[in-house]
Protein backbone atom coordinates (compact mmCIF):
# COMPACT_ATOMS: atom_id res chain seq x y z
CA UNK A 1 0.00 0.00 0.00
CA UNK A 2 2.92 2.70 1.22
CA UNK A 3 4.71 2.05 -2.27
CA UNK A 4 1.38 2.78 -4.58
CA UNK A 5 0.47 5.63 -2.09
CA UNK A 6 4.19 6.98 -3.28
CA UNK A 7 3.80 6.68 -6.40
CA UNK A 8 0.75 7.90 -6.56
CA UNK A 9 1.55 10.85 -4.75
CA UNK A 10 4.48 11.34 -7.03
CA UNK A 11 2.62 11.33 -10.90
CA UNK A 12 0.00 13.47 -9.30
CA UNK A 13 2.52 16.16 -8.57
CA UNK A 14 4.45 15.40 -11.65
CA UNK A 15 1.14 16.67 -13.79
CA UNK A 16 0.33 19.50 -11.67
CA UNK A 17 4.46 20.77 -12.34
CA UNK A 18 3.93 19.72 -15.74
CA UNK A 19 0.73 21.40 -16.26
CA UNK A 20 1.87 24.99 -14.22
CA UNK A 21 5.15 24.88 -16.45
CA UNK A 22 3.56 25.19 -19.49
CA UNK A 23 1.43 28.01 -18.53
CA UNK A 24 4.19 30.21 -16.32
CA UNK A 25 2.66 33.53 -17.91
CA UNK A 26 -0.81 32.60 -16.47
CA UNK A 27 -0.93 31.61 -13.15
CA UNK A 28 -3.64 32.66 -10.91
CA UNK A 29 -2.63 33.72 -7.39
CA UNK A 30 -3.54 31.30 -4.69
CA UNK A 31 -6.41 32.76 -1.97
CA UNK A 32 -7.57 30.61 0.93
CA UNK A 33 -10.78 30.19 1.97
CA UNK A 34 -11.54 29.19 5.56
CA UNK A 35 -14.89 28.34 6.19
CA UNK A 36 -15.68 28.25 10.19
CA UNK A 37 -18.98 27.45 11.93
CA UNK A 38 -20.09 25.81 15.41
CA UNK A 39 -21.45 22.22 14.52
CA UNK A 40 -24.44 21.92 12.42
CA UNK A 41 -24.45 24.50 11.27
CA UNK A 42 -24.15 24.07 7.42
CA UNK A 43 -20.66 24.71 7.20
CA UNK A 44 -20.32 21.31 5.19
CA UNK A 45 -23.57 22.22 3.29
CA UNK A 46 -22.20 25.43 1.89
CA UNK A 47 -18.99 24.18 0.72
CA UNK A 48 -20.79 21.33 -1.05
CA UNK A 49 -22.48 24.14 -2.62
CA UNK A 50 -20.10 26.74 -3.76
CA UNK A 51 -18.49 22.85 -5.05
CA UNK A 52 -21.58 22.18 -6.88
CA UNK A 53 -21.39 18.37 -5.84
CA UNK A 54 -22.08 16.36 -2.38
CA UNK A 55 -18.15 16.03 -2.11
CA UNK A 56 -18.29 16.24 1.55
CA UNK A 57 -20.11 14.21 4.03
CA UNK A 58 -23.29 16.48 5.78
CA UNK A 59 -25.31 15.71 8.65
CA UNK A 60 -26.39 17.02 11.98
CA UNK A 61 -23.50 16.05 13.91
CA UNK A 62 -20.14 16.35 13.53
CA UNK A 63 -19.40 15.60 10.52
CA UNK A 64 -15.85 16.89 10.62
CA UNK A 65 -12.91 15.85 12.38
CA UNK A 66 -10.00 16.62 9.87
CA UNK A 67 -8.49 19.35 8.30
CA UNK A 68 -9.51 19.38 4.28
CA UNK A 69 -7.73 21.67 1.93
CA UNK A 70 -9.68 21.58 -1.08
CA UNK A 71 -7.83 22.67 -4.16
CA UNK A 72 -8.98 24.39 -7.09
CA UNK A 73 -7.58 21.82 -10.09
CA UNK A 74 -7.85 23.37 -13.98
CA UNK A 75 -7.51 19.88 -15.01
CA UNK A 76 -8.88 17.46 -13.55
CA UNK A 77 -12.42 17.75 -13.99
CA UNK A 78 -14.27 14.65 -13.34
CA UNK A 79 -13.51 13.24 -10.39
CA UNK A 80 -11.45 14.21 -7.03
CA UNK A 81 -8.11 13.59 -6.49
CA UNK A 82 -5.98 13.49 -2.89
CA UNK A 83 -4.74 11.53 0.57
CA UNK A 84 -5.05 11.67 3.86
CA UNK A 85 -1.90 12.29 6.35
CA UNK A 86 -1.32 11.15 10.02
CA UNK A 87 -0.08 13.58 12.59
CA UNK A 88 3.27 12.85 11.48
CA UNK A 89 2.83 14.06 8.51
CA UNK A 90 2.77 11.04 6.72
CA UNK A 91 0.74 9.61 3.53
CA UNK A 92 -1.65 6.88 4.57
CA UNK A 93 -3.50 6.50 1.64
CA UNK A 94 -3.59 8.36 -1.71
CA UNK A 95 -7.33 7.84 -4.40
CA UNK A 96 -7.73 9.23 -8.15
CA UNK A 97 -11.40 9.41 -7.02
CA UNK A 98 -12.74 9.93 -4.42
CA UNK A 99 -16.46 10.53 -3.36
CA UNK A 100 -17.96 11.58 0.10
CA UNK A 101 -18.14 7.99 1.67
CA UNK A 102 -14.56 8.06 2.12
CA UNK A 103 -13.97 11.19 3.29
CA UNK A 104 -16.47 9.78 6.05
CA UNK A 105 -14.11 7.26 6.79
CA UNK A 106 -11.19 9.19 6.22
CA UNK A 107 -12.59 11.77 9.15
CA UNK A 108 -13.51 8.64 11.44
CA UNK A 109 -10.12 7.39 11.35
CA UNK A 110 -8.34 9.28 14.32
CA UNK A 111 -4.85 8.96 12.97
CA UNK A 112 -5.75 11.24 10.00
CA UNK A 113 -5.05 15.13 10.78
CA UNK A 114 -5.77 16.52 7.73
CA UNK A 115 -6.84 15.43 3.80
CA UNK A 116 -5.55 17.31 0.32
CA UNK A 117 -7.85 17.34 -2.08
CA UNK A 118 -7.49 18.32 -6.13
CA UNK A 119 -11.10 19.04 -7.18
CA UNK A 120 -12.52 21.27 -10.22
CA UNK A 121 -14.78 24.07 -8.67
CA UNK A 122 -16.59 25.62 -11.47
CA UNK A 123 -17.88 28.53 -10.15
CA UNK A 124 -14.09 29.65 -9.74
CA UNK A 125 -13.32 28.44 -13.49
CA UNK A 126 -12.63 31.65 -14.83
CA UNK A 127 -11.57 33.60 -11.37
CA UNK A 128 -8.66 35.75 -11.33
CA UNK A 129 -7.40 33.03 -8.74
CA UNK A 130 -7.24 29.21 -7.85
CA UNK A 131 -9.09 29.05 -4.54
CA UNK A 132 -7.70 26.70 -1.53
CA UNK A 133 -11.26 25.78 0.88
CA UNK A 134 -10.69 25.14 3.88
CA UNK A 135 -13.11 22.65 6.04
CA UNK A 136 -12.32 22.53 9.59
CA UNK A 137 -13.96 20.64 12.54
CA UNK A 138 -16.36 22.53 14.84
CA UNK A 139 -13.97 23.96 17.58
CA UNK A 140 -16.98 23.47 20.07
CA UNK A 141 -16.83 19.41 20.28
CA UNK A 142 -16.49 18.91 23.72
CA UNK A 143 -15.92 15.21 23.69
CA UNK A 144 -12.92 15.74 21.59
CA UNK A 145 -10.75 18.48 22.62
CA UNK A 146 -8.04 17.71 18.94
CA UNK A 147 -11.61 19.63 16.93
CA UNK A 148 -10.43 22.82 18.73
CA UNK A 149 -6.51 22.17 18.41
CA UNK A 150 -7.22 21.63 14.85
CA UNK A 151 -9.55 24.64 13.84
CA UNK A 152 -6.93 26.96 15.45
CA UNK A 153 -4.15 25.84 13.50
CA UNK A 154 -5.99 25.92 10.68
CA UNK A 155 -6.54 29.35 11.32
CA UNK A 156 -3.16 30.62 11.89
CA UNK A 157 -1.99 28.67 8.88
CA UNK A 158 -3.88 31.70 6.46
CA UNK A 159 -2.36 34.84 6.74
CA UNK A 160 -4.54 36.06 4.27
CA UNK A 161 -7.86 35.29 1.84
CA UNK A 162 -11.50 35.03 3.23
CA UNK A 163 -13.09 33.60 6.20
CA UNK A 164 -16.47 32.29 5.84
CA UNK A 165 -18.77 32.43 9.05
CA UNK A 166 -21.34 29.75 8.79
CA UNK A 167 -24.39 31.06 11.24
CA UNK A 168 -27.46 28.80 11.90
CA UNK A 169 -30.32 31.09 11.53
CA UNK A 170 -32.15 28.85 14.18
CA UNK A 171 -29.57 29.03 16.42
CA UNK A 172 -28.26 32.34 16.92
CA UNK A 173 -26.81 34.10 19.81
CA UNK A 174 -25.63 30.66 21.40
CA UNK A 175 -22.57 30.68 23.60
CA UNK A 176 -20.17 28.02 21.48
CA UNK A 177 -20.91 30.72 18.66
CA UNK A 178 -20.20 33.61 20.61
CA UNK A 179 -16.57 32.07 21.74
CA UNK A 180 -15.65 31.08 18.39
CA UNK A 181 -16.43 34.45 17.21
CA UNK A 182 -14.15 36.19 19.62
CA UNK A 183 -11.20 33.62 18.74
CA UNK A 184 -11.89 34.35 15.66
CA UNK A 185 -11.99 38.55 16.00
CA UNK A 186 -8.57 38.66 18.50
CA UNK A 187 -7.01 36.07 15.24
CA UNK A 188 -8.04 39.03 12.98
CA UNK A 189 -6.49 41.73 14.90
CA UNK A 190 -3.16 40.12 14.35
CA UNK A 191 -4.00 39.30 10.68
CA UNK A 192 -5.10 42.33 9.32
CA UNK A 193 -4.68 40.87 5.59
CA UNK A 194 -7.88 38.91 6.02
CA UNK A 195 -11.53 39.58 5.76
CA UNK A 196 -14.46 38.00 7.21
CA UNK A 197 -18.17 37.58 5.86
CA UNK A 198 -21.27 35.66 7.91
CA UNK A 199 -23.69 33.40 5.66
CA UNK A 200 -26.70 33.26 7.64
CA UNK A 201 -27.58 29.57 6.50
CA UNK A 202 -30.86 27.45 7.36
CA UNK A 203 -32.87 30.29 6.15
CA UNK A 204 -35.67 28.47 4.61
CA UNK A 205 -36.33 27.05 7.98
CA UNK A 206 -37.82 30.41 8.78
CA UNK A 207 -41.20 32.05 7.77
CA UNK A 208 -41.00 35.05 5.30
CA UNK A 209 -41.72 37.50 7.54
CA UNK A 210 -39.23 36.92 9.94
CA UNK A 211 -36.48 36.60 7.53
CA UNK A 212 -35.77 40.48 7.80
CA UNK A 213 -35.69 40.38 11.72
CA UNK A 214 -33.63 37.41 11.83
CA UNK A 215 -31.11 39.27 9.19
CA UNK A 216 -31.14 42.50 11.47
CA UNK A 217 -31.15 40.42 14.92
CA UNK A 218 -27.75 38.59 13.41
CA UNK A 219 -26.44 41.79 12.55
CA UNK A 220 -27.07 43.29 16.34
CA UNK A 221 -25.67 40.55 17.87
CA UNK A 222 -22.64 40.54 15.59
CA UNK A 223 -21.76 44.06 16.22
CA UNK A 224 -22.34 43.87 19.93
CA UNK A 225 -19.36 41.17 19.48
CA UNK A 226 -17.20 43.87 17.57
CA UNK A 227 -17.50 43.18 13.84
CA UNK A 228 -18.77 46.50 12.20
CA UNK A 229 -21.02 46.33 9.48
CA UNK A 230 -20.72 43.00 9.20
CA UNK A 231 -21.50 41.32 5.75
CA UNK A 232 -24.15 39.08 5.78
CA UNK A 233 -25.93 36.88 3.10
CA UNK A 234 -29.37 34.51 4.43
CA UNK A 235 -28.63 31.69 2.56
CA UNK A 236 -30.31 28.34 1.99
CA UNK A 237 -27.58 26.19 0.71
CA UNK A 238 -28.83 22.38 0.88
CA UNK A 239 -31.61 23.78 -1.17
CA UNK A 240 -29.02 25.38 -3.52
CA UNK A 241 -27.15 22.24 -3.75
CA UNK A 242 -30.36 20.33 -4.73
CA UNK A 243 -31.18 22.27 -7.75
CA UNK A 244 -27.19 22.31 -9.00
CA UNK A 245 -27.51 18.66 -9.06
CA UNK A 246 -31.14 18.87 -10.91
CA UNK A 247 -29.34 21.18 -13.45
CA UNK A 248 -26.37 18.80 -14.12
CA UNK A 249 -28.60 15.81 -14.39
CA UNK A 250 -27.35 13.87 -11.04
CA UNK A 251 -28.90 11.65 -9.04
CA UNK A 252 -31.30 13.34 -6.34
CA UNK A 253 -33.95 11.50 -3.62
CA UNK A 254 -37.30 11.87 -3.56
CA UNK A 255 -36.78 13.62 -0.23
CA UNK A 256 -34.40 16.39 -1.92
CA UNK A 257 -36.78 17.22 -5.11
CA UNK A 258 -39.55 17.34 -2.31
CA UNK A 259 -37.68 20.07 -0.15
CA UNK A 260 -36.99 21.91 -3.44
CA UNK A 261 -39.92 21.90 -4.41
CA UNK A 262 -41.25 23.51 -1.04
CA UNK A 263 -38.97 26.40 -1.47
CA UNK A 264 -39.65 26.91 -5.60
CA UNK A 265 -43.25 28.05 -3.71
CA UNK A 266 -41.71 30.62 -1.72
CA UNK A 267 -39.48 31.82 -4.59
CA UNK A 268 -42.32 32.48 -6.73
CA UNK A 269 -44.11 33.98 -4.17
CA UNK A 270 -41.55 36.53 -3.99
CA UNK A 271 -38.38 36.21 -5.98
CA UNK A 272 -36.08 38.77 -4.56
CA UNK A 273 -36.85 38.02 -0.20
CA UNK A 274 -33.35 36.74 0.45
CA UNK A 275 -31.49 39.39 -1.62
CA UNK A 276 -33.03 41.96 -0.54
CA UNK A 277 -32.76 41.01 3.20
CA UNK A 278 -29.00 40.90 2.71
CA UNK A 279 -26.46 43.21 4.25
CA UNK A 280 -24.60 43.64 1.17
CA UNK A 281 -21.63 46.38 0.09
CA UNK A 282 -23.36 48.30 -2.92
CA UNK A 283 -21.30 47.30 -5.58
CA UNK A 284 -22.20 43.47 -4.75
CA UNK A 285 -26.18 44.27 -4.49
CA UNK A 286 -25.39 46.69 -7.97
CA UNK A 287 -24.40 42.87 -9.58
CA UNK A 288 -27.67 41.17 -7.70
CA UNK A 289 -30.05 43.42 -9.28
CA UNK A 290 -28.99 43.37 -13.00
CA UNK A 291 -29.44 39.68 -12.40
CA UNK A 292 -32.46 39.60 -10.70
CA UNK A 293 -33.73 42.33 -13.52
CA UNK A 294 -33.60 38.96 -16.54
CA UNK A 295 -36.90 37.42 -17.25
CA UNK A 296 -37.86 33.76 -14.91
CA UNK A 297 -41.21 31.84 -16.24
CA UNK A 298 -44.07 32.19 -13.70
CA UNK A 299 -45.06 28.26 -12.82
CA UNK A 300 -46.99 26.94 -10.69
CA UNK A 301 -46.75 23.35 -11.18
CA UNK A 302 -44.96 20.70 -10.04
CA UNK A 303 -42.03 20.34 -12.76
CA UNK A 304 -38.75 21.84 -12.45
CA UNK A 305 -37.88 24.12 -14.87
CA UNK A 306 -34.24 24.90 -15.99
CA UNK A 307 -34.46 28.81 -16.23
CA UNK A 308 -36.11 28.68 -12.99
CA UNK A 309 -33.45 26.40 -10.86
CA UNK A 310 -31.07 29.02 -12.37
CA UNK A 311 -32.75 31.68 -11.00
CA UNK A 312 -33.82 30.08 -7.41
CA UNK A 313 -30.16 29.89 -7.52
CA UNK A 314 -29.29 33.54 -7.84
CA UNK A 315 -32.25 33.84 -4.94
CA UNK A 316 -30.56 31.33 -2.60
CA UNK A 317 -28.01 33.40 -1.25
CA UNK A 318 -25.03 31.32 -3.04
CA UNK A 319 -24.35 33.75 -6.16
CA UNK A 320 -24.21 36.17 -3.45
CA UNK A 321 -21.86 34.27 -1.94
CA UNK A 322 -20.14 33.95 -5.17
CA UNK A 323 -20.24 37.49 -6.25
CA UNK A 324 -18.37 38.81 -2.93
CA UNK A 325 -15.80 36.18 -2.98
CA UNK A 326 -14.55 36.98 -6.59
CA UNK A 327 -15.05 40.47 -6.33
CA UNK A 328 -12.66 41.14 -2.82
CA UNK A 329 -10.64 38.29 -3.64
Amino acid sequence: MAKRVDNSMTSFRKRIKRKSKNNLNNIPKTVNIFVAATMSAGKSSLINALLGSDLLWSANEAATASITRIHHSRTIKNSTAGACFDWNGNCREWRDNIDNILLHQWNAYPEVKHIELSHYISRFASSAFKPIIYDTPGANNSQDPNHAILFNEALNECQSGMIIYVLNATQLGTKDDAYLLNEIKSHLGSHPAKKIIFVLNKIDEEKDESIQNTVNSAQQYLEKLGFSKPVIIPSMMHAALIAQKILANASTTRLQRSCLKNELIRFRHNKHLLNHAAQLPNKISVMLNKIEGSHTPHLNNNEFCKQELMQFINYSGLTALELYLKHYL
